[in-house]
């Protein structure tokens, strides 16, 4: 008779739950502003009430700083904390699509269920598995080793001036559905595109595969960043 799996303890799902919010709050507060209540809510998917909540708590462990009516910002030993349960969950990530064969809109779940079961011995051994990778399937960087965060050259779609051209580096959706919407566009990293146009008022944004035109919806549009062509950049920085 084949044996039950193990119910993970309470302290493992409490850990997993604290986790969830730091990974959260570190790609919230990724330019430096504070992260919002609601915001944070919405990116772990609980009510307003749970994430204030867990704010407290975190605030109360030394990872976060409150400021009244303008949000949270992690501390250093919250950064630190944050960029190693990023650094996990992306290898796992690349172990679940490269090693596995799990689809794209796939492994941002599963790697959430296995991440708290990861310590120090399993993320070395896992990242010698996978030869040290450097980004996730979805082309977002993975931390280095000491818990640094590496600085790159590419932007969002709508904070880019009109007519940019390049290549999609990476795609900050976790959603599955909308990481599948966005690959039968065509729009995956080292996709070639240009930006046809910023619409105002928070209107669409027009990006060029190819022949096509495709029209994204602005937070979608958000989430695709492009590592613009190095001759076209220096063009346009001198037209600047």
């Amino acid at each position: 008779m084949p044996r039950k799996a193990a119910r993970p303890s309470r302290s493992g799902r409490d850990r997993g739950a604290l986790d969830r919010y730091l990974h959260a709050l570190l790609l919230l507060t990724d330019h430096g502003q504070q992260a919002d209540t609601g915001d944070l809510a919405a990116k772990v998917g609980v009510s307003d009430a749970a994430a204030s909540q867990m704010l407290r708590k975190l605030a109360s462990e030394g990872f976060v700083e409150l400021e009244p009516y303008r949000g949270a910002a992690l501390t250093t030993n919250g950064l630190h904390r944050a960029l190693r349960i990023v650094r996990r969950h992306r290898l796992l990530e690349v172990f679940l699509h490269r090693t596995i064969g799990f689809d794209l809109d796939e492994i941002h779940a599963r790697a959430l269920v296995l991440q708290p079961a990861v310590d120090e011995l399993f993320e070395e051994k896992l990242d010698a598995l996978l030869g040290h990778p450097t980004v996730d399937p979805h082309g977002r960087p993975i931390p280095g080793r000491n818990a640094t965060w590496p600085k790159l050259g590419d932007a969002p779609l709508p904070s880019l001036p009109t007519g940019s051209a390049g290549v999609v580096s990476r795609i900050l959706a976790e959603d599955s559905a909308e990481i599948e919407y966005l690959h039968r566009l065509g729009i995956a990293p080292g996709a070639r595109l240009v930006l046809g146009g910023v619409a105002p008022f928070d209107g669409p944004v027009t990006v060029r595969i190819g022949r096509s035109d495709v029209h994204l919806g602005r937070r979608l549009a958000q989430a695709v960043y492009l590592e613009e062509d190095r001759v076209a950049a220096r063009s346009d920085a001198k037209r600047r």
